[in-house]
């Protein structure tokens, strides 16, 4: 199993997971080792060891797209976990979480995730809340939010926000604009957000970034999934330094980051330790599910 890493500073609160898909006719002997727990030891909610064989069949119907705890669904595959940091506090259940990137194709199921798994209000954060992509999102509500704005005008739709899913990312276009947009969204902008938030004493953050962004540190940045993934504007430095500033913020956090997003179903998972995975694809349903979860558990932390 993957070791856990610790850090010295208690501001520290993070657990960072990895996706992706799997699909294999069997899972067998796998494993899910939870924070500090020893294989084979009981650990929550968030995993537990186990050792099981299950025709993908089994495993597929076992999965919904909503309302099911995303760490048990991957512990029920199988899955690796491993955490960064911890806070032994459970998080508080969160009653209004504002979804930034609402009109995404991320933030959109991660709005419908919510607010299936219910007693939440979900706030879609979105830059035109007339536009027809807004109107049409699962969410109790609609609220201005631009982060390429000002900080000030960020807090401001942070108002009686207690908790915050940041799915935004840059839009592709202009081959010669990309690196502008990725730095304006995903760091500076993201940035703005998370300073705006922790003014805000937001009690937890779920921020969906992606895998290889600590490539150059692990010795991926010549991998093709770094290499192909960060032409796009060199969009993989831009996010690491906005995970960077969201854990030395104080705030309660967790990222997550899928590796390729694609258009499907909830599907058998593959959660993997930081740093660990450098290839692979994941259905944004999966996704959205882990950041509902994460929002809740205390493993989460």
């Amino acid at each position: 199993a993957p070791a856990v890493q610790k850090h010295n500073s208690t501001a520290m609160m993070a657990k960072t997971m990895l996706l992706a898909a799997v699909a294999l006719p069997a899972v067998a002997a796998l494993r899910a080792t939870a924070l500090g727990a020893a294989p084979g030891a009981s650990s929550g909610r968030l995993g537990y060891a186990a050792v099981q064989q299950q025709p993908r069949a089994a495993i597929s119907m076992a999965i919904q797209p909503s309302r099911r705890e995303a760490a048990a669904l991957a512990a029920s595959l199988g899955a690796s976990l491993a955490f960064t940091g911890a806070n032994p506090a459970k998080a508080a259940a969160p009653k209004t979480v504002l979804v930034a990137g609402a009109t995404g194709k991320t933030g959109r199921l991660v709005c419908s995730a919510l607010t299936a798994a219910g007693a939440v209000n979900v706030i879609g954060g979105v830059r035109d809340p007339t536009s027809s992509k807004a109107k049409a999102l699962d969410a109790k509500s609609l609220r201005h939010l631009d982060i390429t704005e000002s900080v000030d005008q960020i807090a401001a739709a942070l108002d009686g926000v207690d908790s915050i899913v940041c799915a935004v990312g840059f839009a592709g276009g202009n081959p010669f604009e990309m690196g502008k947009l990725a730095h304006a969204v995903d760091n500076v902008g993201t940035c703005k957000l998370i300073e705006a938030a922790s003014a805000a004493k937001i009690s937890k953050f779920v921020m969906v970034s992606s895998i290889l962004t600590n490539g150059r540190a692990w010795g991926q940045e010549k991998s093709p999934g770094f290499v192909i993934t960060n032409a796009f504007g060199g969009v993989l430095d831009e996010k690491l330094v906005a995970e960077r500033a969201l854990k030395s913020s104080g705030l309660d956090f967790t990222i997550v980051r899928p590796a390729g997003l694609r258009d499907s179903p909830v599907e058998p998972l593959l959660v993997s330790a930081e740093d660990t995975l450098n290839s692979g694809e994941v259905s944004r349903a999966n996704v959205a599910s882990v950041c509902a979860e994460a929002l809740v558990s205390s493993k989460s932390s």
